[in-house]
This record gives C-alpha cells, sequence and structure tokens, in this order.
C-alpha cells in the first residue's frame, strides 16, 4: 500500500482550497466577475501558487465540470438496478441519477461556458479528461443494456452497445440543449430525458412485454 507523502497531501490540499474557492465565486459571481486574484484570496494561497497549479481560471472550470463527472461515475457504479421493474423504469431511474438537480452542483451558465471552452479547445488536458469520463458513464449504460438483455428485458437481436450509447448520447445532447436555453428548467429536461428515454425502450424491448 502506497502512502502519500506530506509534500504530495499538501499539494492535494491546496489544489483543493483553489478548486473550492473558485466553486463558490464563479457560482455567486459569475464567471467572467471573478479573476484569479479574487479565486487567491478566497483560498488563502498567492496569485503565483494558484498559477503553479492552473494555467488561469478556464482550466479551473473545466477540472470542476470534470470532478463533477467523474463523482457522477461513482454513482453509476454504485447503482442496483430492481430487475423486477419494467426495463423503462429502471433506464429512466440510472439516466436521472446523472442529471437529477441535486446531482448537478455547477449552475447552467458555468456547465455553458465550460462546454464553450471544451469545445474551442478539444486538445486540452481537462477536455480530453471530460471525453474520458463521458466515456465511462455511457460504458455505464451500455453495461445495464447488456445486463437487461441478458435477462431477457430487452429483444435478444439488440445491439445493446449502440443502444447503451444512443441512450446516454440521447440524454446528454438534451442536457447541453438545456445549458444552451435560458428558459428551460431542470424540470423540463428530466421529464423529456425520461419520456425520450422510455419510448426508446419501449422500441428495444420484446413485443409481449412492451405490450403489457
Amino acid at each position: 500500500m502506497l502512502v502519500m507523502g506530506l509534500r504530495e497531501q499538501q499539494k492535494l490540499e491546496r489544489e483543493q482550497l483553489i478548486l473550492d474557492a473558485a466553486a463558490e465565486l464563479f457560482g455567486r459571481d459569475g464567471f467572467e466577475a471573478v479573476k484569479a486574484e479574487h479565486i487567491a484570496e478566497l483560498a488563502k494561497v498567492s496569485v503565483g501558487t494558484l498559477y503553479n497549479y492552473f494555467p488561469g481560471k478556464n482550466e479551473i472550470l473545466m477540472t470542476l465540470i470534470a470532478m463533477e463527472n467523474e463523482r457522477l461515475e461513482d454513482m453509476g457504479r454504485a447503482f442496483v438496478p430492481d430487475f423486477d421493474a419494467p426495463a423503462a423504469d429502471i433506464f429512466s431511474a440510472f439516466l436521472l441519477q446523472y442529471f437529477a438537480p441535486e446531482t448537478v452542483l455547477l449552475n447552467k451558465a458555468l456547465w455553458r461556458k465550460g462546454f464553450a471552452i471544451s469545445f474551442a479547445d478539444v486538445t486540452s488536458e481537462e477536455a480530453r479528461r471530460l471525453r474520458r469520463s463521458d466515456r465511462v458513464l455511457s460504458d455505464h449504460v451500455v453495461a445495464l443494456a447488456e445486463g437487461l438483455q441478458s435477462r431477457g428485458l430487452l429483444r435478444g437481436d439488440l445491439d445493446s452497445t449502440v443502444f447503451g450509447r444512443t441512450l446516454f448520447n440521447n440524454a446528454n445532447m438534451m442536457f447541453l440543449d438545456f445549458t444552451r436555453s435560458e428558459n428551460r428548467t431542470y424540470q423540463d429536461v428530466t421529464e423529456g430525458i425520461e419520456a425520450m428515454t422510455r419510448a426508446l425502450v419501449t422500441i428495444a424491448m420484446r413485443t409481449e412485454q412492451a405490450t403489457k
């Protein structure tokens, strides 16, 4: 078992202080209004120390978004399906845990800004980290589809990999659309994800189950 040295522990603690300070300021004042000096002051570190950890506030925001996605990975791994429930209920419960208001810690404006940053520089380490996490979340849905198919809850001829990725991509795109809208609420996006998920799952179910 590896034991983290004191220096490494202190480094992680300072990085978390910077991230916590940035999350508080971004959420309260808005991304554009916050300067590196404000984050450093709240985190009780020097501006030079902040720049030793992050090139700028874009990278700080992208790290916060990647961490939020990675927290969802843990939720996906911990999900225990009720295989006695209808397939549509299982998939809906699984996907909605990713997008429920109580699990989305950053606000809509910050997600919108984060998506814009990641699209503008797809080669950045932070953008790659976010894409890797999205792949993991998508893999969780694929694994769930495979599990339901093996229990006869989905058609045997269904490509469970394509189906699982379709469900995740559909939900993810609806969340992206939500961040780009000034009027849509979290209730709108969760209701939309559930309705679309149930419609797609009905198509993928065996005929006798879909008609129950």
